[in-house]
């Protein structure tokens, strides 16, 4: 038996990121386990406070009694003199305010209750235009933890950052317990106090933390803000204070190692180049210590395995073994695709990669754990498993093939320079295989190029319906992967911003769904899961489960039987598993029934078709992979080999890695073509020069 094996390692060097400078305290601990409020005091001595989170959260419903009790009580005549009494009739009030008070108030006590609110706002603005230097750090420094957001706020909005010196107030809000990295989510505090500001950032190496969260960091809870005094000068120089530290955070190391080049950000090439090294040498230093887990990927050939392939887990690796005599039985040069698009599942449905992350597969603890960048391509868990299964059956594969005289590039040359013309009656697409004789890193080069040459072959194609090498020429510059066009009007829908079709794919497919558990013998992994592998009567589901059973009744995709709810409407659930696990519908791949429920969620706004090669999902894919274009944590293989900048030090192994990425971009790029062709021959498009321009302008 042969076996191949790709990314057999240790466990994932990744953890959680501190909170802007600091380790979460007890009081954040206990809100996360449920608690409304905690004191800094001992255990026994807790006080629950009172706090408006707003209308969207749950919180604010369980403390309506709370809020009106406080108002009952207020007396105007002796308001609160003390920081939090302060703040939590001020919060009372934004409660009755925004409408949130007892259901069972009459209409009498209902106006009594609005009539008491009354004096609150003004009784609040007197005590804080009372305060003065001289007496802030005993006024704030008593502060309850969970009202310093709103403190910030309103020592902003009245007026008194504006009047009290930077000396005085940070004091008192150090005293206070608030840090430095919650200071920064004012912006009247940071324009009032520019200079003392900038001089706390650069006082500690760790406070790097904040300016690397506030530049580079994708999805932060609350926008914070910069001193207008902080260069990118100093900013370079504090992150590279902060490289060089006793023990910086591998997560914002690899979120500087990944991060684009800006001078305003102060993040240049070198920077880059130390954040990266400091995070290997953390890599290598932890699992020099640490034994971690054994995860990859093995590909194996059975000489005795009847089924095509079998995948099996052995602890976290997966191994796939492929039947030699299905092999052997489909060595003519159009099987050898499909075993790529089908065998190896490049594109098994609806002519759809999945080679591309999508959200979906992120689940629900894999997007909050770490550190994501702004310019970062989000892939988890299920990203990776599935590129080291692609890569490692594209070795084994390439490797068998070798050994029967069968080079893949020749393949490829011959699907654009014989096939298309012999059973497509496409002319002019032209395909140079490597040397046989050239090394790993000549092929490289050699298979970049091509891969763009078809790339602006075909968009010449469908622009023009011919191949003009000249123009090709003359015009020749990177490939944009998401303008290249397509032969088919409205390919592919896509989900829309609606909230009704958010929800909905997230009720379905997420595992952070309210219908993935109904009682210990009754779960899944999602709605889907649950309702297909156990027999969920509409009686068993909790009160909040429900409704979105009788939504997903009511749009025809389950039905109550009386027994259990089940799944009825195929063709509506292939279209939303495919905006699931796709990002997109192949609108010409599905049928009239499929199709009639795409048109209906677009006349709703739930859906919009868009037409090009690849979806976008797709097209993140191959610029991820390729070039710098939307992300800047890729490895940027195109760019380094085409700039001659590929690295230097770690000889022929790093070149054949690159060369099998490579060589399996350009499968996919090859299956995509000829999915998209085929469709068009069949008479479901054809090109048109308006569409496509359109769609690429767009």
């Amino acid at each position: 038996m042969e076996t191949y094996s790709v990314g057999v390692g240790g466990a994932r060097f990744n953890g959680e990121a501190t909170n802007f400078d600091r380790l979460p305290d007890r009081a954040e601990l206990a809100l996360a386990q449920g608690r409304n409020d905690m004191t800094e005091d001992t255990d026994d001595d807790v006080t629950m406070r009172l706090r408006f989170y707003g209308a969207g959260d749950y919180a604010t419903y369980w403390q309506i009694q709370k809020a009106a009790d406080i108002i009952q009580r207020f007396n105007p005549s002796a308001p609160p003199d003390d920081v939090n009494g302060v703040l939590e009739i001020h919060n009372a009030r934004l409660f009755v305010e925004a409408g949130f008070t007892p259901p069972d108030l009459s209409e009498t006590e209902q106006a009594t209750l609005t009539k008491a609110t009354r004096p609150i706002r003004r009784i609040v603005a007197q005590w804080f235009h009372a305060l003065e230097d001289e007496d802030l750090d005993d006024k704030l420094s008593d502060v309850d933890w969970q009202y310093h957001e709103q403190l910030l706020e309103l020592l902003a909005g009245l007026g008194v950052f504006g009047r009290c010196s930077a000396t005085s107030m940070l004091a008192a809000l150090d005293r206070a317990r608030i840090h430095l990295g919650d200071l920064l989510t004012s912006k009247r505090l940071v324009e009032n106090y520019d200079t003392p500001v900038r001089d706390l950032l650069l006082a500690d190496a760790d406070r790097a933390e904040l300016v690397i969260r506030h530049h580079l960091e994708d999805q932060v809870r609350m926008e914070t803000f910069l001193p207008a005094s902080l260069t990118p000068a100093d900013q370079r120089a504090l992150i590279q204070k902060y490289i060089d530290s006793d023990n910086p955070n591998g997560n914002y190391l690899r979120l500087v190692a990944n991060a684009p080049i800006d001078a305003k950000t102060g993040v240049d090439k070198r920077l880059i180049v130390n954040a990266k090294r400091r995070y290997d040498a953390q890599v290598k230093e932890f699992f020099a210590t640490n034994t971690g887990i054994r995860t990859g990927c093995s590909v194996s050939v059975s000489a005795t395995q009847i089924e095509p392939m079998t995948v099996s887990l052995d602890d976290a690796v997966i191994e796939y073994t492929f039947s030699e005599a299905w092999l052997e039985n489909t060595l003519d040069y159009a099987s050898v695709l499909n075993n790529f698009q089908f065998l190896f599942e490049f594109a098994p449905e609806d002519g759809l990669l999945t080679m591309p992350a999508v959200d979906s597969e992120r689940r629900g603890l894999e997007s909050v754990l770490g550190l994501d960048g702004t310019h970062d391509y989000l892939a988890g868990h299920v990203f990776t498993a599935k590129d080291l299964a692609t890569l490692s059956q594209t070795v084994m594969y390439r490797r068998f093939l070798a050994a029967r005289d069968i080079d893949l590039e020749e393949v490829l040359r011959w699907y654009f320079e014989e096939h298309l013309p012999s059973e497509l009656g496409i002319t002019g697409f032209a395909f140079t295989p490597s040397s046989c004789t050239a090394n790993y890193l000549e092929r490289c080069r050699n298979l970049f190029a091509e891969m763009e040459s078809i790339a602006t072959q075909y968009n010449l194609f469908i622009e023009d319906g011919e191949i003009d090498h000249d123009v090709a020429t003359a015009g020749a510059d990177l490939v944009r992967y998401r303008a290249i066009p397509s032969a088919l009007e409205g390919k592919y829908a896509y989900a829309t911003d609606h909230p009704e079709i958010l929800s909905l794919l997230h009720v379905l497919f997420s595992d952070q769904s309210h219908l993935t558990y109904v009682d210990e013998n009754m779960s899944g992994d999602n709605a889907v899961d649950l309702l297909v592998r156990n027999q969920v009567s509409y009686e068993a589901l909790h009160a909040f489960q429900q409704p979105m059973i009788d939504k997903l009744i009511d749009i025809g995709l389950v039905e109550n039987t009386g027994q259990r709810i089940v799944l009825t409407n195929f063709p509506l659930f292939s279209v939303l598993r495919s905006l699931s696990h796709h990002e997109a519908v192949a609108y010409h791949h599905i049928d009239q029934a499929a199709r009639a429920h795409v048109d209906k969620m677009i006349d709703a706004g739930w859906l919009v078709r868009r037409s090009s090669l690849l979806t976008e999902a797709e097209a993140a894919y191959f610029n991820y992979n390729l070039n710098s274009v939307d992300f800047s944590n890729g490895p940027k293989l195109r760019n380094k080999y085409q700039h001659g900048v590929q690295p230097k030090g770690e000889g022929e192994a790093q070149h054949e890695d690159t060369y099998y990425r490579a060589l399996r971009l350009m499968i996919a790029l090859t299956i995509k073509i000829n999915d998209e062709l085929v469709l068009a021959s069949a008479g479901n498009g054809t090109p048109t020069v308006e569409e496509t321009t359109a769609d690429r302008d767009s």
